[in-house]
């Protein structure tokens, strides 16, 4: 097995150098930094991050707390689970997913409470949430996939929302649609809802009242066929309805099937555009998409709470990452719908 002791000795340094590299304790010069880290490599050393959080030392394990509650993780945010990870091994911390209740505070104190997290990225994060409340008035490092209202001195990287939306909704309105539906994520309005499903339903709003468009918004649950039966509520709701806007891939999947079955072909009598991550390569037609950037999202997070680790006084990174409309074969121009009977 190898040891500290032999990368410190094919580094040239000592092991303590070794152990501050590791642990972040104290300052080292960029270059032996690298040199410490060259060596890992190349002797494939994988530091015991258990051994380092019970001698004392910090265990470099960073914790994704994800609510199992009111639903459990699904494809789309997987891509953001594992660009975490990726990112945060590249830095030398490990990661473990913990699943809690979006208010189940119990399990939070007892994983706090064990010692061997050094900081907690929290997802699904809401607008008042109370997990970031309890974390820092336990002095526990928090950054945020998302953000709060008021996220104050916390290091958060963000979908821009209002741009997603704007972007989605000119490409839909450029090509002539006039209504349009909104296939949201659930959330609850208000000051307790998940931050992303809140704000993007809003951002959509305004950029359809800007543009003169009339636009419905629905919520369902993340699964087929809960898709299936929101694209008939929306066309219920809005029968000359010609476009929608998906934030929830699952859902949006089964809306898809329900369109061809209620005669309504993509694109020709319904458009759909993607603003939730999933794989619009394997829908058919193609799906054009706005998504939010999860892998940057993710990765820049976790930067965001380890050079907030290293440094918990000075200005933490709060960023907002735009989307990129990809236009593929779901969209097309406007045909105006007769309601049906």
């Amino acid at each position: 097995m190898v040891t500290r002791a032999d990368v410190a000795r094919l580094a040239g340094v000592s092991t303590g150098t070794v152990s501050h590299v590791l642990t972040g304790a104290r300052s080292i010069r960029p270059e032996t930094r690298r040199k410490v880290l060259d060596a890992m490599e190349q002797l494939g050393y994988t530091p015991n991050a258990m051994a380092s959080a019970l001698a004392g030392g910090r265990s470099r394990i960073i914790a994704i707390v994800f609510p199992s509650q009111p639903r459990t993780i699904v494809g789309s945010d997987l891509e953001y689970v594992l660009a975490a990870t990726d990112a945060a091994r590249a830095r030398g911390f490990h990661v473990v997913l913990w699943t809690t209740g979006q208010d189940d505070m119990d399990e939070l104190r007892q994983l706090a409470r064990a010692g061997l997290i050094q900081g907690f990225l929290l997802m699904q994060v809401t607008l008042t949430d109370k997990r970031v409340d309890f974390l820092k008035q336990a002095g526990i490092p928090v950054g945020l996939i998302g953000r709060t209202s008021e996220p104050g001195h916390i290091p958060y990287v963000d979908a821009d929302f209002d741009q997603i939306a704007r972007v989605a909704v000119e490409h839909l309105a450029g090509l002539g649609h006039r209504t349009i539906g909104l296939l949201n994520a659930p959330y609850e309005e208000g000051v307790r809802g998940i931050g992303a499903a809140v704000r993007f339903a809003d951002a959509v709003r305004r950029s359809c009242a800007d543009l003169a468009v009339d636009c419905t918004v629905i919520t369902s649950e993340h699964t087929v066929g809960a898709g299936r039966a929101a694209l008939r509520e929306l066309l219920d709701d809005a029968p000359h309805m010609t476009a929608v806007i998906g934030y929830n891939w699952e859902a949006t999947l089964g809306a898809m099937h329900e369109a061809r079955d209620l005669d309504r072909p993509i694109p020709e009598r319904l458009s759909f555009i993607m603003c939730s991550n999933g794989e619009p390569e394997s829908t058919d037609p193609e799906l054009t998409t706005a998504t939010p950037p999860a892998t940057e999202i993710a990765s820049a997070a976790v930067e965001a709470l380890i050079d907030h680790l290293a440094a918990p006084n000075a200005q933490p990174a709060q960023r907002l990452l735009p989307g990129v409309l990809v236009e593929r074969q779901s969209t097309a121009p406007a045909r105006e719908q007769v309601a049906e009977a």
